[in-house]
This record gives C-alpha cells, sequence and structure tokens, in this order.
C-alpha cells in the first residue's frame, strides 16, 4: 500500500523582490510530503518524529530571518523557496515527494507546490 506522510511547519520572514516589493515580511507555512510504502506496523511512510529531526533545521535556518541574505536565496520567491527547502531535505529525507510553501491567511492565502529533482542554488533564478 503506498502511503503520503506529511510534516508541517511555518516561520515568520522578510523579504523583497525587486521590482516587484519593497522590505515586507509574511508567515509562510511549508509541508514536506513524504511518500513510499506503508509501514507493517505503524502504517506510515516515514516516522513524524525523524521527519521533524530533518525540518527543524530547516524552519531554523528561514525564522526570523531576512531571506534574500540567505546564500541561495537572493530571490526569494514562492517558487524558489520551496525550491531551497527541497535542496536541503532531499539528501536527508529518502521518498521526499513534494514541498509546499503558503503565506497568507487560510481562505486567502497562495503559494505553490515543488516536486523535483534537487538543484544548484536559486540566487539568480
Amino acid at each position: 500500500m503506498k502511503m503520503e506522510t506529511f510534516k508541517e511547519f511555518s516561520f515568520e520572514a522578510a523579504h523583497k523582490i525587486p521590482p516587484h516589493s519593497d522590505v515586507h515580511g509574511h508567515s509562510f507555512r511549508v509541508a514536506v510530503v513524504v511518500g513510499g510504502e506503508a509501514d507493517d506496523n505503524f502504517g506510515w511512510a516515514v516516522s513524524l518524529y525523524e521527519l521533524e529531526e530533518k525540518t527543524e533545521s530547516v524552519r531554523l535556518a528561514l525564522d526570523h530571518k531576512y531571506l534574500n541574505a540567505i546564500d541561495g536565496l537572493s530571490v526569494p520567491s514562492l517558487e524558489n523557496l520551496a525550491r531551497w527547502i527541497w535542496d536541503r531535505l532531499a539528501p536527508d529525507v529518502p521518498r521526499l515527494q513534494q514541498i509546499r510553501v503558503e503565506r497568507g491567511v487560510p481562505g486567502y492565502a497562495e503559494g505553490c507546490s515543488y516536486r523535483g529533482e534537487a538543484r544548484g542554488a536559486y540566487a539568480d533564478a
């Protein structure tokens, strides 16, 4: 049986995307989705305890930061942010399926989903 398990985290950060915006901040929400065969005993695709250990370092790297100053995020669009998170998690999270990044309040949110191979830096994407 195939199963998808996800872990969500949130962070607060500032960014700008010239020429479209000046410096401003958002509350971001991220979902990390891992898929695979369901464990015979627990039923999950991955242990949430193990997944939280992996995602916490990413959350801390982004929380209360100016995203443009983070290596690889000089253009911190939602899309580049999703790929940046993917690149940091993919080496340590087998069967990573998707990164979803959202901002805004539920019912009035915007965001993107990324599924793909790990790529290099996105500073000039």
